[in-house]
């Protein structure tokens, strides 16, 4: 009899063999998609589903090859109706669920960009959005020569958690309990938002679950072009239309900061006001208008944003070195020290506080 707590590696499997296998699942819905059914015409809202599908089949297939992940042994791809599943299944769990909060976040990119959302924000309208949840755990699973059969209450739970994303305020990219505890500290450039219990319809036990708050990846890298090009047509658009979907303003910004060498335009540091006056407490905002103010020799206003920024998100240990970095530059020993300290408590290797740390 199998061992239900111990899981084989995917590539180990033989055609026929049945286990435990520890998967990642990612649920990805259209936001409000109910709505739409009621008021468009059936070949409306086909289209618009199929968009949906487009989207899905070229997004995955582009991120996952960046990777070198093989589809029916790493990851399967699913489409149901309006609705988007993914499962990850590698020898590195916490890598599979970093990959599915990074393709959730490309793929709510890429949906900005459709052209229903372009024709959308050019009638003055707001953009349509994504939801996803995200859970990791065991799952039963058979090999089959097309991949695995899956079934498991992970299944089940992934697709409540993406249930409830939608009351998200920020990303709508919900991650289980399980899923957080694989990457909560290892990964540096996601935050999260606090942890919360949801009650959810057919789960008798509540389930913990963290929002995403921050993404700090450059989608250049992982966005297919052409989607990437659509987001980078519509994102400033999108940003007057859509006033508190600041994640565009994120994704946005690293880009473009990737393009400019690493640098803050104008345009960049202006926007990062503007969002500040919506929210005081946006981290990516924060973050990269003190990379402008020290671009611009003005470390006294630098200071100030990289103070905000780690008293809001004192878990952001890159907002820690660099307020380090900043403190140092005004010589303030005793406070680069502290902040120095801060940031290697959450993660920062040793080599990267050069310049950070005073002479003794």
């Amino acid at each position: 009899m199998a061992d239900e707590t111990v899981s084989k590696p995917p590539a180990q499997w033989t055609e026929g063999e049945s286990g435990p296998l520890q998967a990642s699942v990612l649920f990805m819905d259209l936001v409000s998609s109910s709505d739409f059914a009621s008021v468009m015409g059936l070949k409306d809202y086909a289209d618009y589903v199929s968009a949906f599908h487009d989207l899905c089949v070229r997004q995955t297939r582009f991120f996952f090859k960046t990777f070198s992940k093989t589809e029916h042994v790493d990851y399967n791809v699913e489409l149901v109706g309006d609705e988007l599943v993914v499962f990850l299944h590698t020898d590195s769990p916490p890598n599979d669920v970093y990959l599915l909060i990074c393709l959730a976040v490309t793929l709510k990119c890429g949906w900005l960009g459709s052209p229903l959302n372009t024709e959308r924000l050019f009638s003055g309208l707001s953009s349509t959005g994504l939801a996803a949840g995200i859970n990791s755990g065991l799952v039963w699973a058979r090999r089959t020569a097309k991949g695995f059969v899956k079934c498991g209450f992970a299944i089940n739970a992934g697709k409540r958690i993406e249930s409830v994303s939608r009351e998200g305020d920020r990303y709508q990219v919900f991650v289980s309990d399980p899923a957080f505890k694989q990457i909560n500290r290892r990964i540096r450039n996601l935050l999260f938002g606090p942890r919360r219990i949801t009650p959810m319809k057919g789960v008798v036990v509540p389930l913990g679950v963290h929002e995403l708050a921050e993404c700090f990846m450059n989608i250049g890298k992982r966005l297919e072009p052409e989607l990437l090009q659509g987001f980078v047509r519509l994102g400033r658009q999108a940003l007057q239309r859509n006033t508190f979907d600041l994640w565009v303003h994120t994704c946005w910004q690293v880009y473009q900061a990737s393009v400019a060498g690493d640098r803050i335009s104008d345009e960049a540091l202006s926007l990062c006001e503007h969002v500040l006056n919506i929210d005081p407490t946006n981290p990516a905002a924060l973050y990269h208008a003190g990379q402008g103010m020290t671009e611009r020799n003005d470390v006294e206003t630098a200071r100030l944003y990289y103070e905000d920024l780690t008293r809001h998100w004192p878990k952001f240990a890159d907002g820690w070195l660099e307020l380090a970095r900043t403190y140092r530059s005004l010589g303030l020993k005793e406070e680069a020290r502290r902040s120095v300290l801060q940031a290697r408590r959450r993660g920062i290797p040793e080599e990267e506080f050069a310049g950070s740390t005073p002479a003794s």
